[in-house]
């Protein structure tokens, strides 16, 4: 579940409701039959994904398909609606009993709790009063409401005291040693998060929900939540069982630390079966089916049509010595946040007639280090360097990088989804982003989120900028060959999957077929995506970029045709999907 802010009384509502029970009434416990467990989607009666109470299970798979469950569960699906949220023949069970997930209210009052990262604190309210948004004892929901309009000013002494032994339970729970009368305006990265799984313990949720797709923890916080998680699960309820926690991530290295069991799912959301992470090989075993579902849909191998080369196309001798494109030790921040580091101390080298792949989704810091090295486009702070065969170049412009010989394109340009005072949600680029947090029209302290994707009401309006179509896309990919630039930068060049023999599938081939045409003809190709299946078929050399630096590496400068890379050890690189 996505949830952005802006103004601070809109952002703080969005997300202090987000979770609010009430509203509808849950449906009988099914028969004794139903294998007890936080959650069971079935279909035909089979179940095709289950987290048994008190255990973290894992859900991989693309962002967007991860979301794409995460938003079904918390009832803000756009599908339509039913008492029992059901695709055909399919049904979901919370806590045996069917689930309503006809909108926020109803996920919550069936016994779900969403955990969106960090992203749903209400600045203006304690650590405890953030524990207990949605589910306070000593008010109903107008006081609750009335309460987050009033602010800081507000009457503190309002918390009953079951209510105080609930936050600190709540609290021992994730491990989180804070004040519950502290301002949540001093929390840390993982603080935030720890707050909100506490509001999940508080909340007694049966099932509890991790959207963990955003942007990747330091080593030192990571493992602090991955304990936290594993506290939830094994802490019993007051008068049930522990919870089950779903976790929707993209890494795979340390599952086993703390994860039970995991569900890999594919570009379409079809589950694999479930993976028992206890055994030895558990996380290769999520790898290779991770590996499988980069397979449905994959990019075929580039046609050899000579139509799609242009006719100044050549290849690239081993004797070559130009030294194409150096970046170095490149650092950027969050465009918001000049202390909240995306790049960090990245350094690649393109050679001349080489297609270099960056392998991460939106804010891994893959996408960001090319829009921040053309024109400094991403970020509130930058530093490093750039070469184009041996000298440094200026590129602190758009207009100075394209004069250098750098270019860059993207069919998904990254955005910044935000809501102003009274609601009105808004999509900007960095550079708006970071403006806005300049004149004060945007909240530093949120944590927004990278998207490439724009929003469903942005994309009804006439005249909203959205960036180029797939086929205004796939003709400039044609066109930079006919320019004078030395570097090519592409973010997300390759459109989505489609079925062999498909419109989409075709695109993509001749999408790849292009940008292997850019590098024969003497350029440096460096391409970014989240899409492992992609990278292997048109890259030479792929880098695994998380948390702003590199990971893994997989291929070698002058690499054969038929020493392709494969998507497994694309994977393999990284570690999973992020």
């Amino acid at each position: 579940m996505d949830i952005h802010h802006g103004g601070e009384s809109t952002g703080d509502l969005a997300g202090a409701l987000a979770s609010v029970r009430g509203g509808e009434a849950t449906a009988e416990r099914e028969s004794s039959s139903v294998p007890p467990a936080a959650l069971a989607i079935l279909r035909d009666g089979t179940p095709l994904l289950e987290v048994p109470v008190g255990t973290v299970h894992a859900v991989l798979g693309p962002v967007s398909t991860l979301r794409h469950l995460i938003a079904r569960l918390s009832g803000t699906s756009p599908a339509p609606r039913g008492a029992a949220r059901a695709s055909g023949s399919e049904t979901v069970l919370v806590d045996g009993r069917p689930a309503r997930l006809s909108s926020r209210a109803a996920s919550s009052a069936s016994g779900v709790a969403v955990v969106t990262a960090g992203q749903a604190i209400s600045w203006s309210q304690t650590i405890g009063e953030n524990v207990l948004l949605g589910s306070e004892r000593a008010a109903g929901l107008r006081e609750t409401v009335m309460r987050l309009l009033r602010g800081p000013s507000a009457d503190r002494t309002s918390v009953g005291q079951s209510d105080a032994a609930r936050i600190h339970r709540a609290l021992g729970v994730v491990g989180l040693d804070r004040s519950p009368a502290d301002s949540a305006g001093a929390l840390s990265v993982v603080e935030r998060r720890l707050v909100e799984l506490a509001r999940a313990v508080a909340a007694e949720a049966s099932l509890i929900v991790i959207d963990d797709s955003g942007p990747a923890l330091r080593a030192d916080d990571l493992e602090r939540w991955r304990q936290a998680m594993a506290g939830v699960a094994r802490a019993p309820r007051t008068a049930a069982p522990a919870p089950g926690v779903l976790l929707a991530t993209g890494a795979v290295t340390g599952l086993a630390g703390f994860a039970t069991t995991a569900t890999v799912l594919d570009g379409h959301g079809a589950p694999s079966p479930s993976i028992r992470l206890s055994t030895a090989g558990g996380e290769r075993e999520v790898l290779a089916a991770l590996t499988d579902a980069a397979a449905v849909g994959a990019t075929p191998d580039p046609p050899s049509d000579a139509s799609t080369t242009p006719d100044s196309a050549v290849s690239i001798a081993s004797s070559v010595t130009a030294t194409g494109l150096a970046v170095g030790h490149w650092t950027a921040s969050h465009p918001a946040d000049p202390e909240r580091t995306v790049v960090d101390d990245l350094s690649f080298a393109c050679a001349p007639g080489e297609v270099l792949g960056l392998f991460g989704p939106p804010d891994s810091g893959a996408g960001e280090v090319l829009l921040s090295v053309f024109g400094l486009s991403y970020g509130a702070r930058t530093r490093g360097s750039v070469a184009l065969d041996g000298a440094v170049v200026d590129v602190s412009t758009p207009d100075l990088a394209r004069a250098a010989g750098v270019l860059y394109t993207t069919e998904h340009p990254i955005r910044f989804d935000l809501s102003f005072l009274g609601g009105v949600p808004s999509s900007v680029s960095p550079d708006a982003l970071a403006r806005m947090v300049r004149l004060g029209v945007a909240d530093p302290r949120r944590d927004y989120r990278a998207t490439t994707v724009p929003s469903g009401l942005l994309a009804a309006l006439p005249g909203v900028h959205r960036g180029p179509d797939a086929d205004q896309f796939t003709e400039s990919l044609r066109i930079i060959a006919d320019t004078g630039a030395r570097a090519v930068l592409l973010a997300e060049p390759f459109g989505r999957a489609g079925a062999p023999g498909s419109e989409k599938a075709r695109r993509r081939a001749e999408r790849c077929a292009l940008i292997r045409s850019l590098a024969a003809s003497g350029r440096a190709v460096v391409v970014s995506s989240e899409d492992p299946a992609a990278l292997a078929a048109v890259c030479d050399r792929v880098v695994a970029v998380r948390a702003g630096r590199i990971v893994g590496t997989v291929g070698a400068i002058g690499v054969a045709d038929a020493e392709r890379l494969d998507a497994r050890a694309v994977i393999e690189a990284m570690g999973g999907l992020a």
